[in-house]
């Protein structure tokens, strides 16, 4: 009993840790919001542009707040922006109308990175639903380890030691692998793309802004990211990460 509580309390309390951040903001809604929907009802964009803008820096937002600044984008030309608060909008909603929407955009304007496939969709549900698939084995660990304490007080042969430790390991991998690799999304109009993390290395190619690239490794200011089936460098400030 020993060797198994020891790992089980750690990640009951990374879970718990997990739920407090998940609600901690959740629930708060600043007069800011209020102000930004009410000049966007007025048509007033850029102003309600600002405002949700900052919200979102500070971590508040929600997600309809995120699709009016994708239709502020849009509105004023900028592609790439549109883009970008589509993506955070689906990170946050999981609406797949927004995917149909991003492939839209991408296959008007030539852009590369926003096929969807079903693997994605899976592993998305997967990470929108952590939370509770956490909690499902935490509990399910709880009830196995009671289960063989009983038995033991009772003098019963059988136990569940390894069947703890196998959901402990199932637990413990769903709370710290990342299903899905980071992305980027290129804001600069004329953005070279490298052989290597180096000023010096031969380009690649040219591309413009709007396309989504798939991150995979980071080396001082460059980022190793996918394209077109290779491995290319492109600067960090060249891009804005897709992430909430």
């Amino acid at each position: 009993m020993k060797n198994i509580q020891t790992p089980f309390l750690k990640i009951l309390l990374l879970s718990g840790a997990i739920f407090l951040s998940q609600f901690a903001l959740a629930d708060y809604v600043p007069a800011q919001l209020s102000r930004g929907d009410s000049l966007f009802a007025k048509k007033q964009y850029t102003q309600s542009f600002e405002l949700y803008q900052g919200l979102l820096q500070s971590g508040r937002y929600t997600p309809a707040m995120l699709l009016k600044m994708a239709y502020i984008q849009e509105g004023l030309g900028s592609i790439s922006l549109s883009l970008y608060y589509l993506n955070l909008y689906y990170l946050a909603s999981g609406d797949e109308q927004a995917l149909s929407k991003m492939e839209e955009l991408a296959e008007k304007n030539k852009l590369q990175g926003y096929e969807s496939t079903e693997t994605a969709r899976i592993f998305f549900l997967i990470k929108k639903y952590n939370y509770y698939l956490s909690t499902a084995l935490a509990a399910v660990i709880v009830f196995l380890v009671v289960l063989q304490y009983k038995r033991r007080i009772e003098s019963r042969a059988k136990t569940f030691s390894i069947p703890i430790a196998l959901v402990i390991i199932l637990l413990a991998v769903q709370v710290n692998v990342s299903y899905e690799s980071p992305t980027a999304i290129v804001t600069n109009s004329n953005t070279y793309l490298m052989s290597g993390p180096s000023a010096g290395a031969n380009v690649v190619s040219l591309i413009k802004e709007g396309h989504k690239l798939k991150i995979k490794d980071k080396k001082d200011v460059w980022l190793k990211v996918e394209w077109l089936d290779k491995d290319v460098y492109i600067k960090e400030q060249q891009v804005l990460p897709v992430v909430l």
